[in-house]
């Protein structure tokens, strides 16, 4: 496990993981109280790498939560957030507040775990079996067999995300889009993509041969059975 270089005023290095966040003072002091928790934030917070050292300072972070009487206001919390990365001295370099618009954005919130939590849905995988007599139309109705399953309907990142994800100074962040939400899609971790896609299209291979369909509506709906 890594672990947290010291953090000297203006200055964020996370050594053998992320390429310099700005270049070091000449300040010898360790910073220490608010400073110091916004500087290793905004170091722990560019890396899926999370040493305990972490804890305090992402603690703090995602304490961070304002309310108004309709619930939480995500959009004060953010400018609160994005207040609190901006005490770390290195906030004012070439850069950094870029990088901390999009930390205070998309920070625990472009993960794949909150993406499928946030955007879960159910698709139906179905087949016709055949029809039954309808005494009331007189009409022959289709008789389906039909599964729900669990799926994401986001594919495309959000703007936030892109911008947290992609940042030149963040390291193993990206997230990828594993299947189609029709089929049961969900987002994966970039480095488990390959190993994700390869399971999924295994699960999902011959089932159009053999009659399957999928849907994020029911079958059944459409035609009242």
């Amino acid at each position: 496990m890594q672990t947290l270089p010291a953090l000297r005023a203006g200055a964020l290095v996370l050594a053998c993981a992320l390429a310099p966040l700005v270049q070091a003072s000449d300040a010898a002091d360790l910073l220490t109280g608010i400073p110091r928790l916004a500087c290793e934030a905004t170091l722990c917070l560019s890396s899926s790498l999370r040493p305990g050292e972490c804890s305090p300072s992402l603690d703090h972070y995602f304490g961070i939560l304002k309310y108004s009487r309709h619930g939480l206001d995500w959009g004060a919390t953010v400018a609160a957030r994005r207040s609190f990365l901006a005490q770390c001295p290195a906030a004012t370099d070439p850069g950094m507040t870029q990088r901390i618009e999009a930390i205070s954005h998309g920070a625990g919130k472009c993960d794949a775990d909150y993406l499928n939590r946030s955007y879960a849905d159910i698709t139906y995988k179905w087949r016709q079996r055949g029809y039954r007599y309808d005494a009331t139309t007189g009409t022959q109705e289709p008789v389906y067999e039909v599964h729900a399953l669990d799926t994401v309907t986001l594919t495309q990142l959000p703007a936030w995300c892109v911008a947290y994800n992609d940042h030149a100074w963040t390291y193993e962040l990206s997230v990828r889009y594993v299947g189609r939400p029709t089929m049961g899609g969900r987002w994966v971790k970039a480095e488990d993509f390959d190993a994700a896609q390869a399971r999924w299209d295994a699960d999902h291979g011959g089932l159009w041969a053999s009659g399957w369909n999928f849907s994020l509506s029911d079958p059944r709906q459409r035609t009242g059975l």
